[in-house]
């Protein structure tokens, strides 16, 4: 496994940051489709991009969970799993409370995610913890991106699907 530790920029739009983008293009460029259930404005996924927040950039505006069951028949070679982290972060960006911290409702939208992700595909996650509940991935990267201060670090972790089919 790799791990690094970097220095950040602290951004509501994550990928704007250089550590975080160098990450999500070294291990997605070139793998297409990809989608991104929490895409604010970022377009790396574009066309199958997804907020809830109907202000934002993305081509569909609905609950992540239910995005994801609509693209039941497809298949990714990668994919962006990037929620709010805590309800502050959700507070702050979105100006509601965080249906996504819900440990239940993640582990839902990670079932469906890696459902949708081709063997050798990746997933390339952001938040608190490197945990991804899908069975048929392995963890084989993580970047642990510091700001200073007293400010929480943010764990980028990379997930690839190492076993086909549905086995959770």
């Amino acid at each position: 496994m790799i791990f690094d530790r970097v220095r950040g920029l602290q951004t509501k739009d994550t990928l704007t940051d250089p550590m975080a983008g160098f990450f999500v293009r070294k291990y997605l460029k070139g793998m297409n489709p990809i989608i991104d259930p929490f895409a604010r404005n970022c377009e790396f996924a574009w066309p199958y991009t997804n907020d809830i927040d109907t202000s934002t950039n993305a081509e569909q505006h609905l609950d992540a969970e239910e995005f994801l069951k609509r693209m039941k028949d497809m298949r990714f070679g990668g994919a962006i799993l990037d929620p709010p982290f805590s309800n502050h972060q959700s507070r702050e960006i979105y100006g509601s409370e965080n249906l996504y911290t819900d440990p239940a409702k993640m582990k839902r939208i990670e079932m469906e995610l890696g459902s949708l992700i081709e063997l050798g595909g990746y997933v390339v996650k952001f938040g608190y913890n490197s945990n991804f509940s899908h069975k048929s991935f392995e963890c084989i990267a993580v970047r642990l991106v510091r700001y200073g201060g007293s400010m929480n670090d943010m764990i980028i972790s990379v997930h690839q699907r190492t076993i086909s089919g549905d086995w959770f």
